[in-house]
């Protein structure tokens, strides 16, 4: 018992590291899963485990503030919401700490992000993982990211679960900079919509100053049979941080795990 709380307490307090790998909330390692809420530096670690086989893996991709920097991921955190389906028998989350920024190219940087999805998803594979087992999460542009490596469902995942995705600025700074939504963001809801099928439970927000669920509707409209949108508004103010103060995370909790459990 003293050693489940230990474990327990070690990875809560991990999760809010800067760190990319599984983290295990409490479960013994049978599977030799590595990295497991490791600190590290430079390049992300490669990925080791055993009985890949009978594993479901999902990667959680984080928002990005400042797309010129690095992120720091020590206060960036999984949503409670999603967090519960740790509770699922060989269920582990992958938190990839992106190690990407733009460049002189704007937006560039959500390309650079899906690179780094996708090479967790060749080690993952590589190591056992079925693709039908791994999800892709995410919010804001992690979730953006995500939806833009739908030209891989079904070949190397299972489909994805995303919060307020976004990456090209607040609606409010259109004219401001307009470059970002007026240019750059219908260029890659092109490449996006290009993919054969988009599987994916969205959440979005009806105050979000980024995406509201109507800037998110094309998606529901090209993919009806495989996007299921979820838009609601909390409390005045919550906006793009719904993700992590939902005022329904029972409702979306059920919502997630029907969705993780009726997923094929």
């Amino acid at each position: 018992m003293f050693l489940c709380i230990l474990f327990f307490c070690f990875n809560v307090q991990a999760s809010n590291k800067n760190f990319s790998g599984f983290m295990l909330f409490g479960s013994p390692n049978i599977n030799n899963l590595a990295p497991i809420s490791e600190k590290y530096k430079g390049k992300t670690p490669e990925i080791n485990l055993e009985n890949g086989n009978n594993l479901k893996i999902i990667i959680w991709s984080h928002g990005t503030k400042n797309v010129r920097k690095i992120q720091n991921c020590t206060k960036m955190r999984i949503p409670l919401s999603l967090l519960r389906l740790k509770s699922n028998k060989n269920t582990y989350f992958y938190f990839l700490c992106s190690k990407k920024r733009d460049g002189p190219k704007q937006g560039s940087y959500i390309y650079k992000r899906k690179k780094e999805i996708n090479k967790i998803l060749d080690q993952l594979i590589a190591k056992g993982v079925k693709p039908k087992n791994i999800y892709l999460a995410g919010n804001s542009a992690g979730g953006w990211a995500s939806l833009m490596s739908m030209d891989r469902v079904e070949k190397k995942f299972n489909s994805a679960i995303v919060f307020a995705p976004a990456f090209a600025g607040p609606r409010h700074e259109i004219r401001k900079y307009p470059q970002w939504r007026k240019v750059i963001r219908p260029r890659q809801v092109k490449e996006m919509i290009k993919a054969k099928k988009i599987k994916a439970l969205i959440f979005a927000y009806k105050d979000d100053e980024y995406n509201r669920p109507e800037e998110l509707i094309f998606l529901k409209e090209k993919y009806p049979d495989t996007v299921k949108l979820v838009g609601y508004k909390c409390m005045p103010g919550t906006g793009h941080n719904t993700t992590f103060n939902d005022c329904r995370i029972n409702k979306t909790i059920r919502i997630i795990q029907n969705y993780f459990e009726n997923s094929k």
